[in-house]
């Protein structure tokens, strides 16, 4: 030990463990309010999600009245996007382990070539559908970032939405309350 650190008073463990629990809390209300900031203008929570029918890559119609009974993950997302590219695996997971009364749509942002997003999902290893928007379907869900994430009811009731990163955990613990 050199004479600087003997020099230096020990840290009662009562103070260190309180400076550190002082941190934890400084950064969850850092990330409570960033996401409550980001999600300010986005369709709330309770209000009815907002209808939709679009086009899927492969051809298929998919309109949103069509899942009510079903839990849905509505993942609006853009290719030039990211920090949406960082989420594939972890979309292909939440997939991967949907029960019968669970859906995950995912919307792609940039959808003026759709062959072009066929091949982005192919090289991308995208498991999980992905519908064609229209710039009326990113409106009505005041979607202003990528990637947003809705969560929605089996009555079609929006209960949570994210913008930005989100894990495969938070996915699916958010859409496990969507009830």
């Amino acid at each position: 030990m050199t004479a600087k650190a003997a020099d230096k008073p020990r840290v009662p463990w009562r103070k260190r463990v309180a400076r550190i629990a002082l941190e934890i809390a400084l950064v969850v209300a850092v990330y409570v309010g960033v996401s409550a900031w980001q999600g300010r203008k986005l369709v709330g929570q309770g209000e009815t999600a907002p209808a939709f029918t679009l086009t899927a890559l492969d051809g298929k119609q998919v309109a949103l009245a069509d899942l009510k009974g079903k839990r849905v993950l509505l993942h609006f997302w853009a290719t030039w996007c990211g920090v949406c590219r960082q989420e594939h695996g972890a979309l292909n997971a939440v997939q991967a382990g949907l029960g019968p009364d669970e859906v995950l749509l995912s919307v792609v942002a940039d959808s003026e070539d759709p062959e072009a997003i066929r091949r982005y999902a192919a090289e991308a290893g995208i498991r999980y559908p992905v519908l064609l928007a229209d710039a009326a379907v990113v409106r009505s869900y005041r979607v202003g970032a990528f990637p947003t994430n809705y969560f929605v009811s089996k009555d079609g009731q929006i209960t949570g939405h994210t913008v930005g990163m989100s894990t495969r955990i938070g996915m699916n613990a958010r859409l496990g309350c969507a009830r």
